[in-house]
């Protein structure tokens, strides 16, 4: 069954069929949390929050103005983040102003872009690299790469103006990873030392 039509039987009143978006989307959710929430236990509540939040929007919700329903998830997700981070300061302002914040994990379950480019040397390496940027472009990368996400579903989770905005992001966030990883033997030919725009590499 499609998302619209599960939602569509929940705005109906069958509530609990919501259980079946928790389940499609909860892997995805944590996942896009544990991005910028190092502490396991603190990704888990805000996933949770997340669902909560949706379950409680769920009868307003309309693909036609707020995209996929898993963007929409992104989204709260993301506020919920934000939130947390400023309830935290203390806490996370180190990390937001130190490029060796927090950790962005490439591997996935399913293969991503970059897994199936690199073999597993070139894979560590670049998470090296990755590791090292500021949280803005390790986040729309994640979204690009590891969530893979439509250069609309990214627009609408960052809320972003428009679909160029974000691509300029994107390749900004890119030309930055380049320059970290320019020189290392590995990557010699490799789109990502070469400089090959994201359509040529096979990217979003």
């Amino acid at each position: 069954m499609t998302d619209e039509a599960i939602i569509r039987k929940v705005q109906a009143g069958d509530l609990a069929l919501f259980g079946a978006l928790h389940e499609r989307y909860y892997k995805r959710v944590y996942g896009f949390i544990r991005l910028s929430v190092v502490d396991e236990e603190t990704a888990k509540d805000i996933a949770a929050e997340t669902f909560v939040n949706a379950y409680r929007s769920i009868h307003r919700y309309e693909v036609r103005k707020q995209g996929a329903f898993g963007s929409f998830l992104l989204r709260i997700a993301r506020n919920l983040v934000i939130d947390h981070k400023r309830a935290h300061h203390d806490r996370y302002v180190g990390s937001l102003e130190n490029e060796d914040g927090q950790t962005i994990e490439v591997r996935d379950t399913r293969p991503s872009p970059l897994e199936s480019m690199l073999e597993a040397e070139r894979i560590r390496r670049v998470q090296a690299a990755l590791e090292s940027l500021p949280p803005g472009d390790r986040e729309i990368l994640a979204l690009a790469y590891q969530q893979r996400l439509s250069l609309k579903e990214i627009m609408a989770v960052l809320e972003k103006p428009s679909v160029s905005s974000v691509t300029s992001q994107i390749n900004r966030a890119m030309g930055k990873l380049r320059k970290r990883i320019r020189g290392d033997e590995y990557f010699t030919d490799s789109p990502l030392s070469t400089g090959k725009s994201s359509d040529e590499a096979g990217g979003p």
